[in-house]
């Protein structure tokens, strides 16, 4: 028996099937990749079938990384200095609440303009809020007379109630208290992780029937949200927050940015990113 011979015939077969198989990978590859845009395309059809109406979405890819705050009770070491306002610490330190001595006048109407951002903005820079510099402004909410400041992080806001300012009006569109929590800064944990797309985000949110016939989806805003909290520290992922606004409420939806997964939390939430309708007006 010629041993070499069969050798050379398991060797050459072996390649020949290691090729033929990678062939088959790559074609796999190509198709479903072709596939899954056929299937975006399919999807946001589908949507506009069923009368959803959908923002614009960015073309633009993010990568981006986690990351963490220590655990700290700086509003509470700092709230002495502050003055004009009546402020007390709550819920361990993490909280500080305050009702102004003299409140701040917007402007006349029912809507925000962009001079009252600017206004409230210069309040917020001022030595009379704690840290303010970090926060910048994310939404007003005339339905409970709330304007919402979040703390930025690598250039996201942290938008889940771990480190925002709210500012309460009255009737007379002044603003008489707010209040603040502040996550402390922040630092990167490990390497930048591609997201997927505000586009995907609606998708997913779609397919799992979390966007029903008829609905208005807002643009979908990259956020922060905390989804780790030891005692000596917290973890902050990259999140799709999406809301979806419906013929009788407007309904917070988030979707892990990073692995696609709807994130389910018992909340009514306020509605907080900003809109074409709700946000500011000149």
């Amino acid at each position: 028996m010629d041993f070499k011979k069969i050798e050379i015939i398991f060797i050459v077969t072996f390649l020949v099937l290691n090729g033929y198989l990678l062939y088959r990978v790559l074609d796999n590859y190509e198709n479903g990749f072709t596939g899954n845009a056929a299937t975006q395309i399919n999807l946001v059809q589908e949507m506009k079938d069923e009368n959803i109406e959908l923002p614009e979405f960015e073309d633009e890819k993010h990568d981006v990384p986690y990351v963490q705050a220590a655990a700290n009770n700086l509003l509470e070491e700092n709230a002495e200095q502050l003055t004009k306002q009546t402020g007390v610490i709550e819920d361990n330190g993490s909280l500080y609440a305050s009702i102004l001595s003299d409140p701040i006048q917007l402007s006349e109407g029912e809507e925000l303009t962009t001079k009252d951002i600017a206004t409230l903005s210069e309040f917020v820079l001022s030595d009379a809020i704690l840290f303010g510099d970090e926060y910048q402004f994310i939404r007003y909410v005339p339905s409970t007379r709330q304007i919402i400041y979040g703390q930025v992080a690598k250039n996201i806001p942290i938008v889940d109630g771990t480190s925002n300012i709210i500012f309460h009006l009255n009737g007379k569109k002044e603003i008489i208290s707010y209040e603040q929590t502040y996550a402390g800064p922040v630092t990167v944990q490990g390497q930048s992780r591609k997201l997927i797309t505000d586009q995907d985000a609606v998708e997913i949110l779609y397919q799992n029937s979390e966007v029903p016939s008829g609905a208005k989806v807002r643009k979908p805003l990259l956020i922060y949200n905390r989804t780790l909290s030891l005692e000596d520290l917290s973890m902050y992922v990259p999140v799709w927050l999406v809301e979806v606004v419906t013929s009788t409420d407007t309904i917070i939806k988030k979707v892990d940015a990073v692995n696609g997964n709807v994130i389910q939390e018992a909340t009514n939430e306020t509605p907080i990113q900003p809109n074409e309708e709700s946000s500011s007006k000149e």
